[in-house]
């Protein structure tokens, strides 16, 4: 119990650009949104989320337009499109995608 109410203080009081210090935030629908290249995942894997996402989000899953807003936010930064067959949401409010440039 203790180790949960430890990560939510945590969660609740960081920004995801703590960890992931490449990110570029960008605002997408009034909420600030981080978005990462991921070369390793393969050419042109963008990975974005909620920059300072609740707790409710990392533990218990995103809303349902959260994936959208996080491709939005990828395409924001990228000024690519998505290819949308290689979106992949994660339960924990993230998305990972590559871009056609």
């Amino acid at each position: 119990m203790r180790k949960f109410l430890a990560l939510g203080l945590l969660a609740g009081c960081t920004q995801m650009t703590d960890y992931y210090p490449d990110a570029q935030v960008v605002e997408i629908q009034g909420r600030a949104f981080f978005v990462a290249p991921r070369p390793a995942n393969g050419p042109g894997v963008y990975f974005a989320g909620p920059n300072d996402p609740a707790g409710a989000e990392v533990f218990l899953g995103a809303g349902m337009a959260l994936p959208a807003a996080n491709v939005a936010a990828i395409e924001a930064v990228t000024g690519c499109p998505v290819l949308r067959e290689t979106v992949k949401n994660q339960t924990t409010g993230t998305t990972f995608a590559a871009v056609a440039c």
